[in-house]
Parts: C-alpha cells; structure tokens; sequence
C-alpha cells in the first residue's frame, strides 16, 4: 500500500473511490481507476518478484500509451522509479539514455526488444509477451518499500546534452498541491495533454490529471484543429500543451467547455497570449506556465489578469508572471533563479529576466542564445520578439553562422507572404542596434523541434554563401563581399602557395643533408623523394589548414571547445611530419635520449590529436554543450 508521502498514494486513494471513472482514454482504448490500478498492481508484484529494490530506476520504452501507464503506476507501486525513453530514436541513442537514468530493469513491447536488450545484462519485461505471467499476480497492492525518487526526468537538451533530474516524491507530492491550487483542479475535469510520453511534460500532465481523480486524454498521432472532433476527445475541460499545439488547436473549432489552457515549453509573447486567450470561450482561462525540469516544471505562472495596466510593445514582452504557491522566483545578476515547492535551494535557470515593481517577472531570453559576432556579444531575443511580432511571420530564430554574420530563420504566416530582406530590414531599424540587424534571412516552412517541443537552433539549416555585399547590411550592389573569413580562405590559399616553396629551401638550413640521396639507389630513392615532396605538401595545407580551416569546421554544428581541439590536432597531424621526420633521419639509433625527446615531442601528440579528431568525427553535432 502507497504511504502518506508517496505520489501514487494520490493516485490510489481514488482508485479506491471511484473506481469505475475513466481514467486514461486514447483513441483506441480506455482504462478506469481500477483497471489501470489492478493492471499496475499485478506488474508491481512481477517487478519485486524479478528483485527490483527500492528506489532501483525502471526505463519503460514502448508507444503503446494505456499499456505506459501501467507500467508508469506499476514502477511505483512497486517502491522504484521510473524514467520514459522514446522507443523510435536509433538505438545507440537508446542505449545512451539506459545508461544515464542507471536503470538495470527495462518495460517494453516484444517488438522494441531489440532496441533495448544490448547484452548489458538488464531485465527485460514485455509487456505483451509476458502478460500471461503478470496477469496472474494478486489485483490487490503489494505492500513494498518505496525509494525517495519517483522519476527520473531528462531535460529537453536543446542546449546540450539531456541531463537525468531526478524527482523525489516529496517534491512531485508538493508541485501538484500548486498546480492543484493555481490550476483549479476538479475530479470532473477531463485533461488532454499533447506532449510525448518521453518529455518531463507528459509527467507533469498525469500527475495533474490522475492526482487529482480527473481523466487523461492522450492523443496517439498528430495533434490538430481536427483532434477537436475526434469522438475520444469530447469533453475536455483543459489543455496541456505547448505554444505550437496552442495555436493549431485553438485556431480551429473551440470545445464550449474548456475552461484552461495551460501553455508551457516556449514562451508566449504577451500579444500572442491575448489573441490566444480570446479564441478560447469566455470565462476561460490560459496560463503561460514556466519552469525547467530542475525545479519539476513548477516555476511561475502568468494570465493577462495579472496586469495592472496596459503594456507598450505587447508583442515584445513575455511575461512569466508570479511565483506558483511555495515556489521564489528571483533575479540575479540579470538571471532567474527559481526555488520549488519544498526545496530549500535556488536554482539558475540559465534564462535572463527582469523583475517588474509590481512583481511580475518578465522572460529576457537564453543565455546560451547569446552568440558572438566579430568580437561582439549580441543577444537575439528582442529581435526574435520584433520579427515575431511581424504580421507575416509566425516565427523566427537568429543565430550566427562562423561567428561572422547573424542569421534570421524566419517562418511566414504563409508561403506566399514571406516578408523580404529588405522589409526585415526596416522593421528590425531602431528596434536593435544596426550591428544587431540580420545579414542574411532564411526562409523555412517550420522550425526544428525536439520531442518536447522547444525549436531546436542545432537542426537550423546552413544558409547559402552571401554573394551580395554586406547582406542586409550592405549598401547594395553585386560585388562579392569576402569579410574577414573571406580574408581567412585568401590568406590560406596565399600560405599553401608560399609554404611549399619556403619549407623546400628551409630544410637544408634546419636540416644540413637529412634529404641527402646521393648513395641511395634507383628506384628507392625516388620513393624518398616522394616523401619528401609530401611532407613539404602536408606541412603547406597544415599552414593553411591553421589560417582558414576553422570557419569550416564551425559549420559542422559541433561545440567550440571541440571544434577548437579539434582544429589544432588536424593541423598538428599534417605540420608535424615535416620536421618530425627530418629530426629522426638525423639522429642516430642509439641516441636514446634525443630517441625520447622526439617520442614525447612528435609522437605521443600525434596520437593525442588523432584520438580527439576521432572523438570530433564520432560525436554527433549539437551533442556537446553549447557554449
């Protein structure tokens, strides 16, 4: 049985009264409280039957969405932790995620076994296969030791890698009392929740749900104006979503009977949020729900009756409004620091923000979008907000490509309506400084996004070469403008042309006769004369490679750290084997000590380099944290 501090305790205590209300519906199935009760109960007994301890993390891996949430209920009843890995993502990928949660028991469907069973030694249950030996477990609640954690979260990792946040019990019991209070949560509400199984979302919108003893609505495949008319759909009273799924869904036919929208993932500008608030029926509430999975998603929370008064500029203002009810919301420094319900500890959101005297707190931008542009910091957000509130863009992202030139990727309201370069232009003038105006504007037809619906700047695509002068920028004219990496590419053209030459004529000087081929015969000594004319090639493209090479290698989306590393160890591997090869020709086999220093001098850093460029070759772009 669930203990008083326990999170599915919530969840069993109306299981035991009202066992008969729907508690999950999809489009294919439902499940009652006591369906999905006995289901979670009888796979708990199978999980301590297999030895899972207490606190030990479960990855559950399917798609199969009643059967997840059994498995979700069933983790927990049984005293473990549960963390949701997307079963469609390659399987290196998967394996990764197993790793990180440190879960040694795996939930799945025959099917993903493959996917998940890597020889690790983990348990493997299926779901389907072994349903005959878990449906003949005991329906009643096994009595089990529970660890501190419930769930262990990923983040959404648009800045870098996913990081694992685990969620105790304590603190998911403390978020929903807030949720539960700002929200107005009712036994008779019926809660779709649009985000993928696999986001710290999707968490957040069960617990809401079942804690509270109303039913989980969960589409199975796209969401749109049309899920409105889907029969399983009729009767929802909130919508927990993100901003896109927002807009799709309440630009089409409005339920009469939804009273809240709860928007989290992308921040809403306040213009948006007053347009989206009025498609909604009246009385109807929308929320624009802040907080990153480290504080479990429970930050702030803004609704326009928050505002004293009017707003200048709504379309450049998102307003993350009020701490929720035993949460702080702090500025320092220029970022928000956010404490949860129930944590003694702030935690630095890694998002700018500003605290207004009326204690609304007002969204600044990430601090990791911040780019660096010819020696200057420039921060994107006003921008974006300015192009955003364009009335033919729906969205934008600026970003910069080789340090060098900003980029606008912009979506248009539509295909035939995109606004032009020049129309960006005059409308960015005396928004932002004219060094922050776009060079160059891209237009796409949506945005990349991860699972959890955050635009995911790594997935931008490269824009074409300037041919113009100065981009957006420039004062006109076809003449091709190089700008300083266009000097870089010249300058390294200019040294493998000048090198080859020079490293010829510097040998004899460095090296008096280590090319000497005087008593060596025919055809061995043209094979070393071949080597030579390599060598002196290698070390001119390594030269060039030095000067130019890096803005290349920029473009491949890999971090700064690792693009740097891996920029000198490139040039290493081709500069050194010019005078390492001359040094060893000249020494002899028995100098031990100049035998030594050429090992650890030439040698030992060529491995090194090669092993960090493998490691650069290997590592997927955007996997390495940004910078």
């Amino acid at each position: 049985m669930a203990g008083a501090n326990e999170l599915h305790g919530l969840f069993e205590a109306w299981v035991r009264e009202t066992p008969d209300r729907p508690a999950v519906i999809t489009e294919r199935a439902r499940l009652t409280y006591g369906e999905l009760g006995v289901g979670a109960n009888r796979l708990a007994c199978h999980l301590l039957q297999r030895g899972l301890g207490p606190g030990e993390t479960v990855v559950v891996c399917t798609d199969q969405v009643p059967d997840l949430l059994v498995a979700l209920m069933g983790v927990l009843k049984a005293g473990g932790a549960y963390a949701v890995v997307g079963p469609h993502q390659p399987t290196g990928h998967i394996g990764q995620l197993l790793e990180e949660a440190g879960a040694n028991t795996v939930l799945t469907h025959e099917r993903f076994r493959p996917s998940v069973d890597d020889g690790a030694g983990r348990i493997v249950v299926c779901l389907d296969t072994d349903a005959d030996v878990i449906d003949a477990y005991s329906p009643e609640p096994p009595a089990a030791p529970c660890g501190a954690t419930a769930a262990v979260l990923f983040s959404a990792g648009t800045t870098g890698r996913h990081r694992t946040v685990p969620a105790g019990h304590a603190r998911l019991r403390a978020v929903f009392g807030s949720w539960a209070e700002v929200f107005g949560l009712r036994p008779s509400d019926v809660h779709l929740v649009t985000a993928p199984a696999d986001t710290a979302a999707f968490t957040y919108g069960w617990i809401r749900a079942l804690c509270s003893g109303g039913t989980l609505v969960l589409p199975e495949g796209e969401t749109g104006p049309a899920l409105w008319g889907r029969p399983f759909s009729e009767g929802v009273t909130v919508l927990d979503t993100d901003p896109v799924t927002a807009r799709s869904l309440l630009d089409g036919s409005v339920p009469v009977g939804l009273r809240l929208v709860a928007v989290g993932g992308e921040r809403l500008a306040l213009d948006e949020q007053v347009r989206l608030q009025g498609r909604a029926a009246p009385g109807a509430r929308l929320l624009n729900v802040y907080g990153p999975v480290e504080v479990t998603g429970c930050g702030t929370w803004f609704e326009t009756d928050q505002l004293s008064g009017p707003v200048a500029e709504p379309g450049l203002v998102s307003l993350l409004g009020r701490p929720f009810p035993g949460c702080r919301a702090e500025v320092r420094k220029g970022e928000i620091w956010l404490t949860s319900p129930g944590d003694d500890g702030a935690f630095p959101t890694g998002d700018a923000g500003t605290l207004w005297e009326d204690g609304l707190l007002e969204f600044g931008g990430r601090l990791a979008h911040r780019v660096r542009v010819r020696g200057r910091t420039v921060d994107p957000h006003r921008a974006e907000a300015a192009l955003a509130a364009h009335p033919r863009i729906r969205e934008s992202v600026i970003t910069t490509v080789d340090e060098d030139r900003l980029v606008a990727y912009v979506v248009p309201t539509a295909p035939s309506v995109s606004p032009g370069a020049d129309a960006i232009r005059m409308h960015l003038t005396g928004v932002v400084p004219d060094q922050e105006i776009p060079a160059q504007v891209v237009t796409l037809g949506a945005l990349p996004r991860n699972r959890a619906g955050k635009v995911d700047r790594r997935l931008l695509p490269l824009p074409a070469q300037r041919a113009a002068s100065g981009g957006l920028n420039g004062k006109g004219g076809g003449a091709t403008a190089p700008g300083p990496y266009g000097f870089l590419y010249g300058m390294g053209c200019v040294m493998l042309v000048v090198a080859l030459p020079l490293a010829v004529l510097l040998t004899d000087v460095f090296w008096p006769g280590s090319t000497d081929l005087t008593y060596v015969p025919a055809p061995w000594s043209w094979l070393f004369r071949g080597l030579y004319a390599a060598e002196f090639l290698t070390f001119s493209v390594g030269l060039a490679f030095l000067v130019a090479g890096r803005p290349l290698m920029r473009r491949q989306g890999r971090s700064r750290g690792l693009t740097t590393a891996a920029h000198l160890a490139i040039v290493w591997l081709l500069v050194s084997w010019w005078p390492q090869d001359n040094f060893y020709r000249l020494a002899a086999k028995t100098d031990w000590e100049r035998q030594a220093a050429l090992v650890y001098v030439f040698n030992v850093p060529l491995m090194i380099a090669a092993v960090v460029v493998a490691v650069y070759v290997t590592r997927r772009p955007g996997t390495a944290a940004t910078e």
